[in-house]
Order: structure tokens, then C-alpha cells, then sequence
């Protein structure tokens, strides 16, 4: 798979989650895929939400599903 194919899982797999998070209140932003890491942006509820890692942990998992190989989902910097 070459590198705009992964980027376009990527982006389906967050367009898919999107909802769930919304429904708490809260957005989810891609903002870069550096390698195995991809970096979101969490916003509005989730900013102050203790969930957060789980959220981002259950990201994670489905993309690790979708994509075949093992990735890292880190929050990015707020700003």
C-alpha cells in the first residue's frame, strides 16, 4: 500500500469514529501521520475529559484493523 492510500484509510477510519465523539461533545482532527505515529487533535469535550486516553486508545485499535501494522495515536498540541 503506498503512502496516499494509508492516508485515505486514515482519514475514513477518523471520519468514522467522528460521530462517537461527538455525541460526547467533543471533535477529533487529524493533524499529521508521521510514520507509524498519527497525531489528532482532540477539541471541545474531550480537552477536559478523563477519557481521553481511552479514546484515543480505541482510535488506535481500529486503526491498527483497518491498516494491517501497528500505529501509535498521540494527541497533538492544542495550538
Amino acid at each position: 500500500m503506498n503512502d496516499q492510500q494509508r492516508l485515505q484509510l486514515i482519514t475514513a477510519a477518523i471520519e468514522e469514529f467522528r460521530p462517537a465523539v461527538q455525541r460526547d461533545g467533543g471533535e477529533i482532527e487529524l493533524v499529521a501521520v508521521e510514520g507509524d505515529i498519527i497525531r489528532v487533535r482532540l477539541t471541545g469535550a474531550c480537552t477536559t475529559c478523563s477519557l481521553a486516553g481511552q479514546t484515543l486508545g480505541t482510535l488506535r485499535r481500529r486503526l491498527v484493523a483497518v491498516l494491517g501494522a501497528p500505529v501509535r495515536v498521540l494527541p497533538a498540541a492544542l495550538g
